[in-house]
């Protein structure tokens, strides 16, 4: 009984930070975190889930306490990291959840290897299909950006420094404005790293943002979610940015889907709406 952190070493010898609580559950759950999060950020919702489950989450590449990439990241790295980690920690059929890029993940590898899933939870993580034409912009864009870094910096020169905890709080408050002080500085202490000249920077990489931008091919999406024939929860929140126009049609994609919106929750539900995600997790999962 107790929580555990390893590190897994990946096909490239990138070192995953790795989180595991053993409740003395006969089950299994993995929670895959969403871009710029760190494994840490399930913390409210992680004393529901240890009540019916074992828990393993991991920062992704570049990600909370995992080691940084040199070079581009890709979907397809990242993808490969979560299959490892699965073949590693997972010998029998789990619950996947996932948030944003970890839906999205989730969503695809359970397509892939449906055998491997018992139910898929997804916490938002669908996004509208882009026209050909933002697609085409958005890779000239990063093509241009990526031409004018002639060289990667060294880590701390191309991190913004911060004063102090409180700093921290402050830019964050900027994201997660539903959120009280209180929940801000729970969540800022999984995020930042304290340095030798004592000041604060983010854990994550800058470099996440120049990710590869080519895009996952909408009809193999659709094909892989349509290949997982057991219980989905598909889950936003009402006053969410980033609900596609066409959700219907994403979850008619789902042979067994289940769908909820959250009054009074944006895109980041599990902090917006923590009681409200576990009552319905509590439905779901029975």
């Amino acid at each position: 009984m107790g929580i555990e952190y390893e590190k897994f070493t990946t096909f490239d010898n990138i070192n995953l930070s790795v989180k595991i609580q053993n409740n003395g559950k006969s089950e299994k759950i993995l929670l895959l975190h969403g871009f710029n999060d760190s494994k840490e950020t399930f913390q409210f919702i992680e004393k529901f889930l240890s009540e019916k489950f074992d828990i393993v989450s991991f920062d992704f590449r570049g990600h909370g306490d995992s080691d940084w990439k040199m070079g581009v990241y890709n979907y397809s790295d990242t993808l490969l990291d979560l299959h490892l980690i699965i073949e590693n920690y997972f010998l029998e059929p789990f619950t996947v959840l996932g948030h944003s890029m970890g839906s999205s993940l989730a969503a695809r590898y359970s397509g892939l290897f449906p055998e491997k899933v018992k139910k898929l939870v997804c916490i938002e993580g669908f996004s509208g299909i882009q026209s050909m034409h933002k697609e085409r912009e958005k890779i000239q864009t990063w093509m241009n950006k990526k031409n004018g870094q002639k060289q990667r910096m060294s880590p701390n020169a191309r991190l913004k420094e911060m004063d102090s905890i409180k700093e921290a709080v402050e830019r964050l408050s900027l994201i997660y404005s539903k959120l009280e002080k209180s929940k801000v500085e729970k969540l800022v202490l999984s995020l930042i790293k304290k340095l030798e000249n004592g000041k604060f920077v983010w854990k994550n990489d800058p470099n996440l943002k120049l990710s590869s931008p080519i895009p996952f091919p909408p009809e193999l999406s659709r094909a892989l979610w349509s290949n997982f024939s057991n219980p989905s929860l598909i889950v936003f929140g009402k006053e969410t940015h980033l609900k596609s126009s066409n959700i219907d049609e994403v979850i008619q994609n789902f042979k067994n889907p289940f769908y909820v919106e959250i009054e009074g929750a944006g895109h980041n539900v599990h902090h917006d709406k923590p009681e409200e995600l576990i009552r319905v997790l509590k439905e779901f999962l029975g």
